[in-house]
Protein backbone atom coordinates (compact mmCIF):
# COMPACT_ATOMS: atom_id res chain seq x y z
CA UNK A 1 0.00 0.00 0.00
CA UNK A 2 0.79 3.72 -0.76
CA UNK A 3 1.98 6.26 2.03
CA UNK A 4 -1.11 8.29 0.29
CA UNK A 5 -3.28 5.47 0.67
CA UNK A 6 -2.33 4.54 4.11
CA UNK A 7 -2.84 8.45 4.95
CA UNK A 8 -6.58 8.69 3.70
CA UNK A 9 -7.66 5.63 5.57
CA UNK A 10 -7.13 7.02 9.35
CA UNK A 11 -9.24 10.25 7.84
CA UNK A 12 -11.80 8.43 6.22
CA UNK A 13 -11.83 6.41 10.10
CA UNK A 14 -12.18 9.64 11.61
CA UNK A 15 -14.77 11.65 9.14
CA UNK A 16 -17.26 8.13 9.73
CA UNK A 17 -16.36 8.18 13.76
CA UNK A 18 -17.33 12.13 13.49
CA UNK A 19 -20.30 11.78 11.32
CA UNK A 20 -21.33 8.92 13.98
CA UNK A 21 -20.75 11.13 17.27
CA UNK A 22 -22.61 13.66 15.37
CA UNK A 23 -25.48 11.51 14.38
CA UNK A 24 -25.86 10.12 18.33
CA UNK A 25 -25.68 13.38 19.19
CA UNK A 26 -28.28 14.80 17.31
CA UNK A 27 -30.44 11.37 17.86
CA UNK A 28 -29.93 12.31 21.58
CA UNK A 29 -31.08 15.56 21.80
CA UNK A 30 -33.88 14.89 19.42
CA UNK A 31 -34.94 12.48 21.83
CA UNK A 32 -34.57 15.16 24.83
CA UNK A 33 -36.72 17.65 22.83
CA UNK A 34 -39.73 15.02 23.13
CA UNK A 35 -39.35 13.62 26.01
CA UNK A 36 -39.87 17.82 27.06
CA UNK A 37 -42.54 17.90 24.58
CA UNK A 38 -44.58 15.34 26.25
CA UNK A 39 -43.62 15.85 30.05
CA UNK A 40 -44.90 19.03 29.39
CA UNK A 41 -48.30 18.12 27.70
CA UNK A 42 -48.94 15.61 30.21
CA UNK A 43 -48.39 17.79 32.81
CA UNK A 44 -51.02 20.40 31.24
CA UNK A 45 -53.43 17.24 31.26
CA UNK A 46 -53.09 16.76 34.38
CA UNK A 47 -53.72 20.22 34.99
CA UNK A 48 -57.00 20.41 33.39
CA UNK A 49 -58.08 17.18 34.84
CA UNK A 50 -57.63 18.49 38.44
CA UNK A 51 -59.45 22.00 37.28
CA UNK A 52 -62.03 20.11 36.15
CA UNK A 53 -62.80 17.77 39.10
CA UNK A 54 -62.55 20.81 41.11
CA UNK A 55 -65.41 22.56 38.79
CA UNK A 56 -67.17 19.06 39.33
CA UNK A 57 -67.27 18.68 42.98
CA UNK A 58 -68.39 22.77 43.10
CA UNK A 59 -71.22 22.11 41.06
CA UNK A 60 -72.28 18.96 43.35
CA UNK A 61 -71.69 20.62 46.68
CA UNK A 62 -69.99 18.42 49.08
CA UNK A 63 -71.97 17.35 52.12
CA UNK A 64 -71.11 19.16 54.89
CA UNK A 65 -69.21 16.69 57.56
CA UNK A 66 -71.25 16.05 60.88
CA UNK A 67 -69.71 17.13 64.15
CA UNK A 68 -67.48 14.76 65.60
CA UNK A 69 -68.21 12.99 68.66
CA UNK A 70 -72.22 14.02 68.37
CA UNK A 71 -74.32 11.83 70.42
CA UNK A 72 -77.91 11.38 68.81
CA UNK A 73 -80.75 12.37 71.54
CA UNK A 74 -82.22 9.29 73.52
CA UNK A 75 -85.60 8.76 72.07
CA UNK A 76 -88.71 9.64 73.92
CA UNK A 77 -91.42 6.95 75.29
CA UNK A 78 -94.11 9.19 73.47
CA UNK A 79 -93.86 9.36 69.30
CA UNK A 80 -93.39 12.97 68.92
CA UNK A 81 -95.38 14.92 65.81
CA UNK A 82 -94.04 14.30 62.55
CA UNK A 83 -93.68 17.42 60.14
CA UNK A 84 -96.24 17.58 57.64
CA UNK A 85 -97.74 20.68 55.95
CA UNK A 86 -96.55 24.28 57.43
CA UNK A 87 -98.91 25.06 60.30
CA UNK A 88 -99.64 21.11 60.88
CA UNK A 89 -98.29 18.20 62.77
CA UNK A 90 -98.54 14.37 61.54
CA UNK A 91 -98.91 12.23 64.48
CA UNK A 92 -98.44 8.35 64.04
CA UNK A 93 -100.02 6.12 66.16
CA UNK A 94 -97.80 3.67 65.64
CA UNK A 95 -99.66 0.76 67.71
CA UNK A 96 -103.02 1.47 65.50
CA UNK A 97 -100.85 2.10 62.20
CA UNK A 98 -103.17 5.46 62.12
CA UNK A 99 -101.93 8.88 61.87
CA UNK A 100 -103.90 12.23 62.73
CA UNK A 101 -102.72 15.70 61.01
CA UNK A 102 -102.69 18.03 64.80
CA UNK A 103 -103.23 21.65 64.19
CA UNK A 104 -102.24 25.07 66.44
CA UNK A 105 -102.72 25.12 69.75
CA UNK A 106 -101.51 21.13 69.56
CA UNK A 107 -98.48 21.43 67.56
CA UNK A 108 -96.84 19.38 69.91
CA UNK A 109 -99.84 16.47 70.57
CA UNK A 110 -97.97 13.63 71.77
CA UNK A 111 -99.29 9.96 73.21
CA UNK A 112 -98.39 6.60 74.98
CA UNK A 113 -100.08 3.24 75.14
CA UNK A 114 -102.00 3.32 78.54
CA UNK A 115 -104.89 0.29 80.10
CA UNK A 116 -108.36 1.21 79.97
CA UNK A 117 -111.26 -1.14 80.79
CA UNK A 118 -108.82 -3.92 79.92
CA UNK A 119 -108.03 -2.24 76.22
CA UNK A 120 -104.70 -0.52 75.55
CA UNK A 121 -105.36 2.51 74.38
CA UNK A 122 -103.85 5.75 73.06
CA UNK A 123 -103.55 8.61 75.31
CA UNK A 124 -103.50 11.79 75.09
CA UNK A 125 -101.20 14.72 76.26
CA UNK A 126 -98.66 17.53 74.77
CA UNK A 127 -95.57 18.08 75.07
CA UNK A 128 -96.41 21.75 76.88
CA UNK A 129 -99.00 20.54 79.23
CA UNK A 130 -96.36 17.58 80.61
CA UNK A 131 -93.80 19.97 81.04
CA UNK A 132 -95.37 21.99 82.89
CA UNK A 133 -98.27 20.37 85.14
CA UNK A 134 -96.50 16.72 85.32
CA UNK A 135 -100.16 15.36 86.41
CA UNK A 136 -101.03 15.93 82.75
CA UNK A 137 -99.94 12.57 81.76
CA UNK A 138 -100.95 10.92 78.73
CA UNK A 139 -104.66 10.04 78.54
CA UNK A 140 -104.99 13.31 80.41
CA UNK A 141 -106.96 15.00 77.22
CA UNK A 142 -108.52 11.37 76.69
CA UNK A 143 -107.74 8.79 74.67
CA UNK A 144 -108.14 6.97 70.78
CA UNK A 145 -109.67 3.36 71.28
CA UNK A 146 -110.14 1.06 68.81
CA UNK A 147 -112.12 -1.66 68.18
CA UNK A 148 -113.27 -4.47 66.10
CA UNK A 149 -116.36 -3.47 64.01
CA UNK A 150 -117.81 -6.49 65.60
CA UNK A 151 -117.69 -4.78 69.25
CA UNK A 152 -120.01 -2.45 70.66
CA UNK A 153 -118.64 0.08 72.51
CA UNK A 154 -119.68 1.92 75.53
CA UNK A 155 -122.21 4.74 75.45
CA UNK A 156 -119.04 6.97 76.86
CA UNK A 157 -117.50 6.16 74.00
CA UNK A 158 -117.68 8.79 71.06
CA UNK A 159 -117.25 7.12 67.40
CA UNK A 160 -115.04 8.89 65.20
CA UNK A 161 -114.43 6.74 62.06
CA UNK A 162 -114.59 3.19 60.94
CA UNK A 163 -111.29 2.13 59.15
CA UNK A 164 -111.02 -1.25 57.26
CA UNK A 165 -112.61 -3.80 59.70
CA UNK A 166 -111.89 -1.65 62.96
CA UNK A 167 -114.26 1.23 64.59
CA UNK A 168 -112.04 3.92 66.58
CA UNK A 169 -113.71 5.67 69.70
CA UNK A 170 -112.60 8.86 71.54
CA UNK A 171 -112.89 8.11 75.47
CA UNK A 172 -112.79 11.44 77.06
CA UNK A 173 -110.58 12.19 80.05
CA UNK A 174 -112.48 10.91 83.01
CA UNK A 175 -109.59 12.64 85.72
CA UNK A 176 -110.61 16.11 86.68
CA UNK A 177 -108.70 18.70 85.16
CA UNK A 178 -104.71 18.38 85.37
CA UNK A 179 -103.50 21.78 85.64
CA UNK A 180 -103.51 23.64 89.17
CA UNK A 181 -104.15 27.73 87.94
CA UNK A 182 -106.84 29.62 86.13
CA UNK A 183 -104.20 29.83 82.60
CA UNK A 184 -103.15 25.96 82.85
CA UNK A 185 -107.16 25.32 83.19
CA UNK A 186 -107.59 27.48 79.89
CA UNK A 187 -105.09 25.54 77.80
CA UNK A 188 -106.25 22.43 78.91
CA UNK A 189 -109.78 23.09 78.02
CA UNK A 190 -108.98 24.59 74.42
CA UNK A 191 -106.50 21.60 74.16
CA UNK A 192 -109.68 19.26 74.63
CA UNK A 193 -111.69 20.72 72.78
CA UNK A 194 -109.24 21.30 69.70
CA UNK A 195 -108.60 17.16 69.83
CA UNK A 196 -112.27 16.30 69.93
CA UNK A 197 -113.23 18.54 66.90
CA UNK A 198 -110.58 19.28 65.18
CA UNK A 199 -108.06 16.89 65.33
CA UNK A 200 -109.65 13.30 66.21
CA UNK A 201 -111.64 13.49 62.54
CA UNK A 202 -108.63 13.57 60.35
CA UNK A 203 -107.69 10.14 61.75
CA UNK A 204 -106.39 7.92 58.71
CA UNK A 205 -104.45 5.20 57.56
Amino acid sequence: MSQRGFIRLPILIAIVLGLGFGASGYLNYSQHQRAEQDKKLLQGQITDLRYQLKQDQQAVGSPSPSPSGSVEPAPTPSPSPSPAVAGTASVAISQFGVRLTATDPLLDLTYAPIQSAGLTVAGFTTESLLAKYPSCKPGALGALVRRPQSQKAPSWNKLVKTLGSYSYYYSAASASDCTNDQAGHNTYAAAKAALANGVLPTLSN
